[in-house]
């Protein structure tokens, strides 16, 4: 398990989210812009802070094909995938509806010196 740091809780504000492409390993860092198929080794991870404060990350490419879920609509706790329509549980991952029929990964989030971390290799879904 690794601690990554995504940015400052200050910079997405409720109904917001942020996605950043990273780099995966012993040391995860971020290293840009979210890619739908990023270079080897790396994922893109979307942050999302809900109306009512909670914060979730997950995998931000859709588990039915290439899209990033970070550009679909978010609505209470899930993100729309827009180029299939699946909506995916922000806790869980798991897809709503069909086409999507594969969960994407979740990591666990937290607010620390008002920086937001996520937990890399912690959940169960985590596919990284």
């Amino acid at each position: 398990m690794s601690s990554l740091v995504i940015g400052s809780a200050d910079e997405i504000g409720l109904g917001e989210v942020r996605s950043v492409q990273v780099r995966l390993g012993t040391e995860p860092e971020v290293i840009g812009e979210p890619e739908e198929q990023g270079p080897p080794g790396t994922t893109a991870i979307v942050v999302a802070h809900t109306e009512d404060g909670q914060w979730f990350a997950l995998n931000d490419v859709c588990s039915h094909g290439p899209v990033l879920l970070s550009e679909g609509d978010f609505e209470g706790c899930t993100l729309e995938c827009w180029g299939h329509g699946s909506r995916f549980d922000l806790a869980t991952g798991v897809p709503q509806n069909l086409p999507a029929d594969q969960p994407v990964a979740t990591y666990p989030v937290a607010i620390e010196d008002g920086q937001v971390v996520i937990e890399i290799g912690q959940d169960s879904h985590d596919q990284a």
